[in-house]
């Protein structure tokens, strides 16, 4: 390549795979200046670039350290991260910081991720035609939870772990959260400003893993507990900030709440929004305790879940098995 020529990220992609097949990084990657500088083009491309060939599998980054070489021999110290989800694993809000724990534990535990990105179609269901798994040591499942997807992992005869939403089987691995402290606080703090009328918006049934309703559960036994909780203030949605919007303008049709709690921090935007179109400034909780969250939100571990999969996950591939089930707890930030 031509120094001083300006590139596209996408070629720029396709040149760094070509030298990835060919060994040219096999004593080591270069640092992002290099390569911009080599390219033409600016630090933020070179590392969109990155980040695509990370979420490729091709390479792996370990922060305070810098990016590696992915070696693609067969299930060589491998592990295979099952992703399920709309955007981009690495710049997803919530996923992607558990994604980078799982980075950082599997790196340091001597294994290497493969990320497999699943698609689902608009109800939620995987799209699975054509699907074939890696050959590699072990699966890590984010954000897949249906029970045929869960014995399709098992009849890979590896050791698997799941990080994340909490499943509905007692005898798959996993690492999940436990929302009732963070939830309890949450609805406390509102009740003690004068709210009363506390709306639910996110999931409140789902046919595939009633797990996934433990937001939804953890709301009504805290109004419950305060003698203030009232069904005709639940919503269902689907985890898409426009169908809260959607959610919240049905709720509104029918009753008036003086709070709303929302499942989801990347959600919260667009309920503002619908409350605003309709004259209305009520507190608004959120939950997930994402970066940009500048509102009151129920926080949870994310990166701590992912390191604890990864460390979970190795052991169980040195054939320690010590535990099927870790628990992280949550808490509400104000």
């Amino acid at each position: 390549m031509n120094r001083g020529s300006v590139y596209k990220q996408g070629e720029i992609v396709a040149e760094l795979e070509r030298r990835l097949d060919e060994g040219f990084y096999s004593s080591g990657f270069p640092v992002g200046s290099l390569l911009a500088a080599e390219f033409g083009v600016n630090i933020k491309t070179i590392n969109k670039a990155i980040n695509q060939l990370v979420e490729a599998g091709r390479l792996a980054r370990k922060r305070g350290v810098g990016t590696f070489v992915v070696s693609h021999t067969a299930g060589d110290r491998q592990v295979e991260v099952l992703f399920e989800g709309y955007s981009a694993l690495f710049d997803h809000p919530f996923w992607g910081e558990i994604w980078n724990g799982c980075i950082t534990g599997l790196l340091d535990a001597g294994f290497r991720p493969v990320l497999t990105q699943i698609q689902a179609d608009e109800s939620g269901r995987l799209q699975l035609e054509g699907f074939r798994f890696s050959p590699t040591m072990g699966k890590l499942l984010l954000g897949i939870t249906h029970p045929r997807f869960l014995e399709l992992v098992s009849l890979q005869g590896v050791p698997a772990v799941s990080a994340g939403d909490e499943i509905d089987d007692p005898d798959f691995p996993q690492v999940c959260f436990d929302y009732w402290p963070g939830v309890r606080d949450a609805m406390t703090f509102l009740v003690k400003r004068g709210c009363r009328r506390i709306a639910f918006l996110g999931e409140t049934r789902n046919e595939f893993n009633p797990k996934l309703l433990n937001k939804f559960h953890a709301w009504r036994r805290a109004l419950e507990s305060l003698g203030v909780y009232d069904p005709e203030l639940a919503e269902h949605t689907r985890p898409l900030p426009e169908a809260a919007g959607s959610a919240l303008r049905s709720l509104l049709g029918r009753t008036k709440p003086d709070a709303v709690f929302v499942a989801g921090d990347h959600q919260v935007p667009c309920v503002e929004r619908v409350l605003k179109e309709n004259g209305l400034r009520l507190p608004v909780v959120g939950c997930d305790g994402l970066a940009f969250a500048n509102w009151p939100t129920v926080s949870l571990p994310r990166r701590a879940a992912g390191e604890a999969a990864a460390r979970l996950l190795a052991t169980r591939m040195r054939g320690n098995i010590s535990t099927d089930r870790v628990v992280l707890f949550t808490h509400f930030v104000c």
